[in-house]
Formats: structure tokens, sequence, C-alpha cells
């Protein structure tokens, strides 16, 4: 019997996975390939891997969340105003502006569609098959558990009702939800860069600041089924930078150095206030500082509802562009001494990214099922603990692979 040969082609929009030319009813193939193997970009960034990186790190801090850990001023538990999510999807939208939009504007649209739709098939199947199992891991052993994510179907549901309606994205749950927005976005995006193609940016823009604006601003928890509506303008915007990058670079170096300087000043200076003021706010809260505490509890209570992180306001919107571009401007300027110091796990997990989010999600999930949460020796071990897993097993994906 002669042994079918399977063809490899790329098609990662960041971390440049490799991914089997099967076909979509051997769905294993799509798994396997999502998850082990790798191919290698020599033509990346360093920066954006290395806040990728550490936005990995805040969001497994977040999620893991055992509280106080000694690292809680790395994240500040997730409660500023602005997440590290945002600036995942922002330079997941950037990066595939670039490889799928820029790079291939002269291939047939055909291809990058088969990309981004072969992209998205893996992606869903991910999601739901993730959320599939979380729940029927629920059912069967740990409704009972404390440490059981919450929002589970009640175990009196059927399967089928489970499984269509996590399909259909009408039931959200365990720790890879925000894969679904990734799918949602996908499908769109072979529009998105068809418009790019023909220089219609501008469209892609105003399309897109349409559906957030006309997005209802509902309460929790019916906000988490419009979330995709209002986050994809960070992913759409992202996508339109990436696109246009090097314009935007040259545009950028040909400013006159005063303007440089200037707009520089500017976004650092509103930057690191609204920063200082988010974290003041955050630690009062927790805290209770003296003689302020009465003026900051009251300005929260004004702040904090302009700063859902669901409804994605303008308020937010704005300072997270503010946050972003700061924070590039940082890694940017240190980028040798970070990586230096932190590239050894800051890259890693930076260049693997939807890896990284999709293993970390499920150590947290059957961690928080098994360990309770402690004093702060006890949870900073639980917290290393768990970054060291999901290091270890990106560090030894080039052994999977063999």
């Amino acid at each position: 019997m002669v042994r079918p040969q399977v063809n490899l082609h790329s098609l990662s929009i960041s971390n440049k996975l490799v991914f089997c030319n099967a076909p979509t009813w051997r769905p294993i193939y799509a798994i396997v390939s999502f998850i082990v193997i790798e191919k290698p970009n020599t033509s990346r960034i360093t920066s954006f891997d290395l806040m990728r990186g550490y936005f990995l790190v805040a969001i497994t801090l977040n999620h893991l969340h055992y509280f106080p850990n000694g690292l809680d001023w790395l994240t500040f538990r997730g409660e500023l105003f602005v997440s590290s999510a945002e600036g995942f999807f922002f330079i997941s939208g950037i990066l595939l502006g670039m490889v799928r939009g820029f790079k291939m504007k002269n291939s047939p649209m055909r291809d990058v569609v088969k990309l981004l739709l072969t992209r998205l098939f893996q992606l869903y199947l991910v999601y739901v098959v993730s959320t599939v199992a979380f729940t029927l891991v629920g059912w069967s052993f740990f409704m009972q558990n404390p440490g059981l994510k919450e929002g589970i179907m009640s175990a009196g549901t059927s399967f089928w009702t489970m499984a269509w309606e996590a399909a259909s994205f009408q039931y959200l749950y365990g720790w890879l939800d925000y894969l679904r927005l990734y799918c949602m976005f996908f499908i769109f995006s072979p529009l998105a860069i068809w418009l790019l193609r023909r220089g219609w940016w501008w469209m892609v823009l105003l399309i897109s600041t349409t559906v957030w604006y006309l997005t209802p601003e509902l309460t929790w928890p019916e906000n988490l089924f419009t979330q995709p509506y209002r986050w994809q303008i960070i992913f759409f915007t992202g996508l339109v930078v990436g696109y246009h990058w090097q314009d935007l670079r040259l545009w950028w170096l040909r400013l006159a150095s005063r303007w440089r300087s200037l707009i520089t000043s500017a976004l650092l200076t509103l930057g690191f206030a609204t920063l200082l003021l988010s974290v003041i706010i955050t630690l009062n809260h927790h805290l209770t500082l003296p003689l302020v505490s009465d003026e900051i509890s009251r300005l929260r209570q004004y702040i904090v509802p302009w700063m859902n992180k669901e409804l994605l306001l303008a308020p937010r919107l704005i300072m997270f562009m503010l946050w972003f571009w700061a924070s590039f401007w940082l890694f940017r300027k240190l980028e040798k001494p970070i990586t230096r110091l932190f590239g050894w796990i800051l890259l890693p997990l930076g260049r693997n990214s939807l890896f990284v989010y999709a293993i970390s999600g499920i150590i947290i999930f059957f961690v928080k099922l098994a360990v309770p949460s402690g004093d702060i020796i006890h949870n900073l071990m639980v917290t290393l603990g768990t970054l060291a897993a999901v290091w270890l097993i990106v560090y030894c994906k080039k052994f999977i692979k063999r």
C-alpha cells in the first residue's frame, strides 16, 4: 500500500503555524496541526512578540485569579481601565494585515480567502470542541466543585442541545471563549482585505465604526453575546494599520523631528497619567488609601461605568489606543534589555500566541478544580507552576513536532 503524502503550507496570522492541507471531514488533522506544528518566521517585529508575551502572562494570571500572589502588580488583577485582551486582538489584526494583506497583495485573492477560511475552520473547531469538552467534564465529575468555572449549562440539558448552542455561539463556557471572537472576525476578514487591496481602507474603518456604534449597550450577561460586534473595531483597525504599516512608518519618519517629539511626549504623558490614575483607583478599591479615599471612591463611581470591558465604550477605546502606542514606544525603546532579561519567556509565548492561549486555558480549568486558593506563598507557587507548565509545553513543541 502506498502511504498518502500530506502537503503542508503556512497558515498563521502571527506565529507561522503550519497546517495540514486535509479535507474538512478529517478535523483531527486541523486540531493536531493547530497545536503542535510550527514554522519559524524570519520577518517578525520583536516588540510585538514581546508585548504579546506580556499580554499572555497577564491573561493567564487574571484567569487563574489566585490573589494575592505577589505578582498582582503585573496586571493589577485585570481591574485597570484597559485589559491585556484588547492589545492581544489589536496585534492579531495588525499581523493579519501584514501577513495576509500587504505581503500577499500580489497573490490571487482566492489564495488569501482559502488561507483565511481554513484558519477560521481550525479556530472554530478548537473553540467548539473545547466548550463541549469543558462542559462534559464539569457535568461528569465536578458540579459540586467550588473551583468549577461559573456559567456552565444545567446538567439536565441534553448533550445535543448543549453542543448545538455551543456551535452556534449561543452558549459560552470555558477559558477559550474568546476564540469565538476570532472566528467571527475571520468570517469578514476576506472582505476587509479585498477592500484594502482597492485602497478603500476608509470603507473598512467606516463599516467597523458603524457596527460598533449601532450595537446596543446591553448589561451582563447579555453583553457577552454582543461583545464581538463591539470588539471588532479593535481587530479591524489593527488590520488596516498592519496593511499600511510601511506607509505609516514612512509617514512618521518624514515628519519634522519637532512634531515627532511633540506627539511622542503627549502620548507618553497622557498614557502615563491615565495609567497612574487607574492604578490609584484600583489600589484604593482594595486598600483604602488614607486622606483621599472618599474622593477617589467617588471618582471611581463616575469613571468605571465608562470602562465596561464588554461594551468597549469610546472612553475605554481611546484609553486603549493611548496605552497601546505608549507601550509599543516603551517596548521598542527597551527592546534589547527586555529581550535579554525576559525574552526567554516572553518571546516563546508571544510567537506561539494562540497555541499558548489554548494550552493555558486548558491548564487553568483543571488547576482551579484541583487546587484551592490559599495564602500569598501558596498562590504564588500555584501561579508560577502554571506559567512554568505553559512555558515548558511551548518549549517542547519542537520535540512534539518530531
